[in-house]
């Protein structure tokens, strides 16, 4: 993840997300040692007879081919990396939303909107506990399918992620954008989960369907059909990817994401290039997904069909997809090799059956040590989860520094207890108004004035009157201020200056630390639309934190929130 992004995130939800997942984590490891250990003394039997079953076991299971093989590792190992993509930093946060999940609604139709928006809106209101589920289940796939090679906890495995799949291809890729205009191969389309999905679907298949040569065939026809399809959807002239601008903007959105530039000059040249040569980069594009479909279908794929599939997966994720984690947001490494990994397991060497030899001692001996170490190591890992999870931050609490928001806070943000009044009082014969400004946070670990972020408070005041107002700083990790300067100040994002002489704490750019209160005030001279802000350039504003400030013609000044 680029460091930059951390001066847009929130330490008080940083440590909310990592300690809530270290709990969490070390909990079940804890669980999962008990289990097991329950399981292996009831089940306890003389070392010859174990061994004799064992060997029975694998002398009698039955034969796999090497594409079986290949998928089930394969999946395995993307889904721990989509697991660990998932535990980064603005997972937990807001940026995720809008860097991740909302891209996708761009160009859905309206049924899918409201299904999308639905979902977002659910993340939102429980964003670090969603966080942390994402993370475990992701991370329970790949270690259960990595683990449970050919047993029954890797087809529990395969199983949870068909039934987690679903809710990513919807939620997370959009239903792979098939239904929104422009969709392509550069962009994802047809969403990494569907081969997620197939793959999970292959695997749990018996072995007849792997022997009898049908997964290849299915597995034929799925890929050269996505191959057409997609060389269609690229075609099309509504794609807009035969103008300038199509493939340019494409190109352009992965420019903006921070990235070395050894990866990012590619992209940029690609970007140009397209746009003084758009018909001639699409129609190349287009040809060479027709050309794998097509080869696929007529079962001519000789070496030359290899080297155009690699070269062309290769180029298509570095330069469309960006390699699906540039960023600091990605939660997965795109459709890319995923495509490939079907094409590789599902359908090559689908048909190429691996003998079974015989297991002799020296391998069960081998094996017995493995688990003994095994045993041992997840001991650690589970004492060291729980260490962070519950024993250090407890430490923290201790000497002073207090990451989460205070017990007033944490009633000063539900709505049915909130009293907005209670941050107000006012004079309407002086015509003077006291405003208390507490820099918090609120329930869901994001940055706030009074509990409210994201402009869910509204302060109005009438026109011509005094504000005396009062800023306290309640945040431990970080320095703040308070401003109240132009709306369109805040949608700039910058630099911020005051609205009205005198309308900010003292220092706003460096801010003042936890538990200092400073005292300012000002007229509001002008009505108007206005914003408070803190005016310290750590990204707070980003983050949500701010709220409205009117200025109208009204008898008395008054606070509301949603």
């Amino acid at each position: 993840m680029p460091y930059s992004l951390l001066n847009y995130i929130n330490p008080v939800t940083i440590h909310t997300f990592y300690v809530s997942l270290f709990q969490a984590t070390g909990v079940i490891l804890l669980l999962v040692l008990l289990g097991v250990g329950i399981r292996h003394m009831v089940r306890k039997n003389p070392n010859n007879l174990g061994s004799e079953t064992e060997n029975a076991a694998v002398k009698d299971s039955p034969q796999y081919p090497r594409g079986y093989n290949i998928l089930w590792w394969g999946l395995g190992i993307l889904w721990l990396i989509d697991g660990l993509l998932q535990a980064q930093p603005p997972m937990a946060t807001s940026m995720f939303v809008d860097m991740d999940v909302a891209t996708n609604v761009t160009g859905q139709p309206h049924w899918l909107l409201v299904l999308l928006g639905a979902g977002i809106q659910a993340w939102t209101d429980h964003q670090i506990a969603s966080a942390v589920f994402a993370v475990l289940i992701q991370m329970f796939i790949g270690v259960g399918i990595l683990l449970g090679y050919r047993r029954p906890l890797g087809r529990i495995a395969l199983y949870v992620s068909l039934l987690w799949s679903i809710p990513v291809w919807i939620y997370g890729e959009g239903l792979g954008n098939l239904f929104a205009s422009g969709a392509s191969w550069l962009t994802g389309t047809p969403g990494a989960v569907i081969f997620y999905i197939t793959g999970a679907i292959w695997l749990l298949l018996p072995p007849k369907y792997w022997t009898s040569g049908k997964i290849a065939e299915w597995t034929r026809y799925l890929m050269a059909g996505i191959w057409l399809l997609l060389a269609f959807f690229q075609a099309l002239p509504g794609s807009g990817y035969w103008s300038s601008q199509g493939l340019y903007n494409v190109f352009r959105y992965n420019t903006l994401m921070p990235q070395p530039a050894i990866l990012l000059d590619p992209i940029t040249w690609a970007m140009h290039q397209s746009s003084l040569h758009p018909v001639l980069f699409n129609s190349i594009i287009v040809a060479v997904m027709a050309y794998l479909g097509v080869m696929m279908l007529i079962k001519r794929t000789g070496k030359l069909f290899w080297t155009v599939t690699v070269l062309w997966i290769f180029a298509s994720w570095w330069l469309g997809q960006d390699f699906g984690i540039v960023g600091g947001v990605g939660t997965d490494p795109q459709a890319a090799p995923l495509a490939l990994l079907m094409m590789v397991g599902g359908w090559w060497y689908a048909r190429k059956v691996e003998s079974n030899r015989p297991q002799t001692v020296k391998p069960l001996v081998a094996r017995s040590m493995v688990k003994k170490l095994g045993w041992v190591s997840t001991s650690v890992i589970t004492a060291v989860f729980l260490l962070f999870g519950f024993a250090i931050p407890q430490v923290v609490v201790a000497q002073g520094d207090k990451p989460a928001p205070t017990p007033h806070y944490r009633q000063a943000a539900s709505p049915t207890t909130f009293n907005p009044h209670q941050w107000m009082q006012f004079n309407t014969q002086a015509k003077t108004v006291h405003l208390l400004l507490e820099a918090s946070v609120n329930r869901f670990g994001s940055l706030a004035f009074d509990g409210y972020a994201n402009g869910f408070m509204t302060i109005t005041i009438p026109k011509g009157w005094t504000v005396d107002a009062t800023f306290i700083n309640e945040q431990v990790l970080l320095k703040n201020s308070a401003m109240i300067v132009p709306f369109a100040q805040l949608q700039q994002g910058g630099p911020f200056t005051p609205a009205f002489q005198g309308a900010t704490s003292p220092n706003p750019i460096t801010g003042a630390n936890h538990g200092v209160v400073q005292h300012f005030h000002f007229v509001a001279s002008q009505d108007g639309k206005y914003a408070v802000v803190s005016a310290v350039p750590d990204g707070q504003s980003d983050s949500g934190m701010w709220a409205y400030f009117l200025v109208e013609n009204v008898s008395k000044p008054k606070i509301t929130v949603k």
